[in-house]
């Protein structure tokens, strides 16, 4: 039995999430982060596990863009930087993107981390296959990009599972990458 705090919290937690809302499945939560909530993107790119096929940040470039992200809510386009929380217990998994790509700023790129205790239970899949469908159903996207690290298969299966196909290399980030899309 759940006592009056944790009903509490839960009720808190769902009101102050509604606000902010981009998407939910029983499974994933994904929304705006709270102006107070830096430390989580920042803890996030300090694991290397983590960041072993992501481009490396210092600390400072990880508050850089989450201070970006949340300038960028403002501009109402419904596209960004977003953290995704277990809906459950409001949990940290980790971060999303669908937005400009910083090197092609036409294309629309998809994108996630997350914490390694939520590595290997599909929710990957499951966030980029929602994310695909915000984006066409809600934002009238046209087209969603992504690109990996070469090395990094269990990425590329997760967007081959969502419904991406590669197509060839891309140079963005610094570097060539395995580069995927889907087509509304």
């Amino acid at each position: 039995m759940r006592s009056k705090y944790d009903l509490l919290y839960r009720f808190n937690f769902l009101i102050l999430n509604t606000m902010n809302t981009i998407l939910q499945t029983p499974r994933i939560l994904v929304r705006e982060f709270l102006p107070d909530e830096e430390e989580l993107l920042v803890d996030l790119y300090r694991d290397e596990r983590v960041t072993r096929h992501v481009a490396k940040r210092t600390e400072e470039e990880s508050r850089q863009k989450f201070n970006e992200a949340i300038e960028n809510y403002k501009n109402g386009s419904g596209l960004g930087r977003w953290g995704v929380f277990n809906p459950e217990d409001g949990d940290f998994i980790g971060v999303c993107i669908l937005m400009p790509n910083e090197t092609d700023h036409i294309q629309i790129e998809i994108g996630y981390v997350f914490r390694t205790k939520y590595w290997g239970r599909g929710l990957a899949t499951e966030l980029v296959k929602s994310l695909i469908e915000y984006g066409f159903n809600d934002k009238g996207l046209k087209e969603i990009c992504a690109c990996t690290n070469p090395e990094n298969a269990a990425s590329q299966n997760v967007l081959l599972k969502a419904g991406l196909k590669r197509d060839g290399n891309v140079f963005w980030h610094k570097q060539e990458l395995p580069f995927f899309r889907i087509l509304r």
